[in-house]
C-alpha cells in the first residue's frame, strides 16, 4: 500500500480502504458513510468521496436500499482468463517457488497462467509476445529481471496487453514490490550486531550495484552506526551459483573478503558458500553470509544459510488480485504494492554461541 502525506484526505482513506479489499480484509458489506467518517475522522462528504472513488474502480457497488459492498472477486471476472509470466529463467529457484505459488492459486481466479522465460534476450521478448497474441492472453505478469532496458520494457508496453509489474522498473504500471531497502537494512543491521561494520555486498542487478534498493539499504544500516561505505568490499556478478562463487574467490585472491557478506540472492549464496570452504575457510567463524530470499531448501545446504524472506503466497495473492483489478478496471490508476520482509537466522549467521535457527518478523 502507497500512501503520499501530502494527499487528499479522501485518497489517503481509499487507499487504505482499497488495501484492505486486496488482503480480504474488507469483504461483503461494508461500513455505512456515517460510520466510516467517525472511523476515520472526517465529515460525511469527504467518506461519500472516498466510497466513490472505489465504486469508480469497481472495487465497490451500491445496492439501493441495502448499501455499499466489497465486488466479489470470484465472480468480478468473466469467463476463463490466460495470463502470461515473463521470467529471466526458471534456473534460479526463487523464480519457480513464485510459479509455484501461481499455480497453487489460479483455480479458484478461473485463470491459467502461461510462463515464458526470456534467458534476459532481447529478441525472446519478441517471440513471447508473438505467442501471446496467438493464445489469445489478458494480461502479462513481467518480473523485473526480464527486461533489464528500456528497449525491452518499451515493446513490452507496445504490445498493448495489460502489464503487471513483479519488482519491475516500469512507470505507469500495477507492479508488485519486494520491500527490498527494509530487508537489506535488517539483514545488514543483523551482520553489524553480531560480526562488525566490515560488512561486503555482491550484487547480481543488471542495473549496477548503487542503482538498486538492496544498496541503499545496506549503505544506510552502514553509515546509521557510523560505519562508512568500503567500496573495495562491492562486487557485481550475474545473479547465479557461479557468480556467486566467482564474485566471493576473487575477494579471496585479492585478500579483501569482509567479515561478513550479504549477497544479492540466497543462491548465489550457495556459490559463495562453495568459494569459502573451498579456501579453507569456516562459516561464520571467518566469514558470516546473509542472502536475499529464502528459496533454497535448507536440506541442500552445506552450511543453513541466514537469509531475508518474502511471502511466495502474499506475493501470488497480491499479483493475481491486481491481475483481475485491472481486467475489471482497466482504466484504474496503477497501484503499488509492498511484500514485508522477514529476517531467518541461520547457522551462516548466527552468533558463534548461538545454537537453532530464528524468525524475526
Amino acid at each position: 500500500m502507497s500512501i503520499r502525506s501530502n494527499q487528499p484526505i479522501y485518497l489517503h482513506v481509499a487507499e487504505v480502504l482499497r488495501h484492505k479489499i486486496y488482503t480480504k480484509q474488507l469483504t461483503g458489506k461494508i461500513p455505512g458513510i456515517r460510520e466510516l467518517a467517525r472511523e476515520y475522522s472526517m465529515n460525511f462528504k469527504t467518506a461519500n468521496k472516498a466510497v466513490a472513488v472505489l465504486i469508480d474502480e469497481g472495487l465497490l457497488h451500491r445496492i439501493q436500499g441495502k448499501g455499499t459492498f466489497v465486488v466479489d472477486s470470484a465472480t468480478g471476472l468473466h469467463g476463463h482468463h490466460i495470463v502470461g509470466f515473463i521470467l529471466p529463467d526458471l534456473i534460479n529457484p526463487n523464480f519457480a517457488h513464485i510459479v509455484q505459488a501461481l499455480h497453487q492459486k489460479e483455480a479458484e481466479k478461473n485463470i491459467s497462467i502461461l510462463v515464458s522465460t526470456t534467458d534476459r534476450q532481447l529478441s525472446r521478448i519478441e517471440d513471447i509476445l508473438r505467442m501471446y497474441r496467438q493464445r489469445g492472453i489478458s494480461a502479462i505478469i513481467v518480473q523485473g529481471g526480464s527486461a533489464p532496458d528500456t528497449e525491452a520494457l518499451t515493446r513490452i508496453l507496445d504490445a498493448k496487453f495489460p502489464v503487471i509489474g513483479m519488482h519491475t522498473r516500469i512507470e505507469g504500471i500495477d507492479n508488485v514490490w519486494l520491500a527490498a531497502y527494509a530487508g537489506a537494512q535488517m539483514a545488514t543491521d543483523h551482520l553489524i550486531e553480531h560480526f562488525g561494520l566490515h560488512v561486503g555486498h555482491i550484487s547480481g542487478s543488471a542495473y549496477g550495484i548503487t542503482n538498486t534498493r538492496r544498496f541503499s539499504g545496506y549503505r544506510d544500516a552502514i553509515l546509521s552506526k557510523g560505519g562508512n561505505i568500503d567500496f573495495s568490499l562491492l562486487k557485481s556478478t550475474e545473479p547465479s551459483y557461479a557468480g556467486g562463487y566467482k564474485a566471493v574467490k576473487e575477494l579471496i585472491a585479492e585478500d579483501r573478503l569482509p567479515r561478513s557478506l550479504f549477497m544479492y540472492n540466497q543462491i548465489m549464496v550457495m556459490g559463495a558458500i562453495n568459494a569459502i570452504i573451498g579456501a579453507g575457510l569456516s562459516i561464520p567463524q571467518d566469514v558470516a553470509l546473509i542472502g536475499f530470499d529464502d528459496s533454497v531448501d535448507v536440506a541442500e545446504m552445506i552450511v543453513p544459510t541466514s537469509t531475508i524472506d518474502f511471502s511466495y503466497s502474499d506475493t501470488a495473492n497480491q499479483l493475481l488480485a491486481l491481475v483481475e483489478r485491472r481486467l475489471n478496471n482497466p482504466n484504474s490508476r496503477p497501484e503499488q504494492i509492498r511484500i514485508a520482509p522477514r529476517l531467518i537466522i541461520r547457522e551462516s549467521s548466527q552468533p558463534i554461541d548461538d545454537v537453532g535457527s530464528r524468525i524475526l518478523s
